[in-house]
């Protein structure tokens, strides 16, 4: 993580959350649509991910794009809280301090490795 990212993403301005669950719900979908979500689920966040999963499964037909904009929309409060949960710290400008797929494989290492 870089030491400049100092900001949880309730610190940062509406515009600016709205991106951050945009990059993390694209993210997420990712690891749901191919059922790899443990690693998640070993974080207080299993009431977010509930509403969210269930949101996403009814939204299955839908193009990704669709999807996405609908699962956003529906569950971006799940989201942020979920993304607050999880400890990713932002910079300024709303982007993370490590790349939602490097902090799955650091996280997911340090729980191999526990």
């Amino acid at each position: 993580m870089n030491n400049d990212a100092q900001l949880s993403i309730t610190q940062l301005n509406e515009s600016l959350q709205r991106k951050a669950v945009e990059d993390f719900a694209k993210f997420y979908m990712g690891l749901f649509d191919v059922n790899n979500l443990e690693l998640m689920s070993n974080y207080d966040v299993v009431k977010y991910m509930t509403d969210i999963n269930e949101h996403l499964t009814y939204g299955r037909y839908m193009t990704k794009k669709q999807r996405l904009a609908d699962s956003v929309s529906f569950s971006f409060t799940d989201y942020r809280s979920m993304i607050d949960q999880l400890d990713q710290k932002y910079f300024e400008n709303g982007n993370p301090a490590t790349a939602w797929n490097e902090w799955y494989a650091t996280h997911f290492l340090q729980l191999a490795n526990s």
